[in-house]
């Protein structure tokens, strides 16, 4: 069952799309599938849905400008998505313009999520302190754990992991870009 895109959300010019500074990743091209030009995503999205409301992504490469491409439908193909874009219609075409691509959005387009749940790119920055107000570094990446994630904290040009546990977590605001954490001095030691 395939589904086409933009029918659910705000649409979104190429141009509003090109011009966006600040840009979230939303998926990454893994190969292509088919002979039509479709793709096989790997979502990087709380939830894949989240296609529905998409028309227009920009697909970023190492080493290659930018692409801005519409998005002519897509359909779940565990673990992933399959995507087809306009204008690329063969898998020669799919494997040179977006295998290894990051799919991205601007910042403004990301869905909103519960009160008590963050997107990384909202901790990546904040600045890390204890109770006392003891300066612990900056948050620089958040990993996915089996378990529970984990921040990675850079102070003095050391890397620290610390669990993502709300027994860890005294104050987290991101409004204010801080994370005040307890019980962890001698991680940094």
């Amino acid at each position: 069952m395939g589904r086409s895109s933009g029918g659910g959300g705000e649409e979104t010019s190429p141009e509003r799309v090109a011009a966006g500074a600040e840009r979230v990743t939303v998926g990454y091209v893994v190969r292509p599938k088919g002979v039509k030009g479709e793709v096989k995503v790997k979502p990087l999205t709380h939830s894949v849905e989240r296609f529905d409301e998409l028309s227009v992504v920009v697909v970023e490469r190492q080493g290659e400008p930018d692409r801005v491409l519409r998005i002519e439908r897509w359909r779940p193909d565990q673990p992933g998505i399959l995507v087809k874009f306009a204008g690329i219609d063969t898998p020669e075409a799919a494997k040179e313009y977006l295998v290894k691509g990051y799919l991205t959005i601007c910042r403004d387009q990301v869905a909103p999520l519960p009160s008590d749940a963050f997107y990384v790119f909202d901790l990546v920055g904040c600045r890390v302190e204890d109770e006392s107000g003891r300066d612990m570094g900056a948050v620089v990446d958040v990993l996915e754990m089996p378990s529970t994630d984990v921040f990675i904290i850079r102070r003095n040009g050391e890397e620290v992991m610390v669990p993502m546990m709300s027994s860890f977590i005294s104050d987290l605001s991101v409004a204010d870009r801080r994370l005040v954490l307890r019980g962890v001095e001698e991680l940094f030691q």
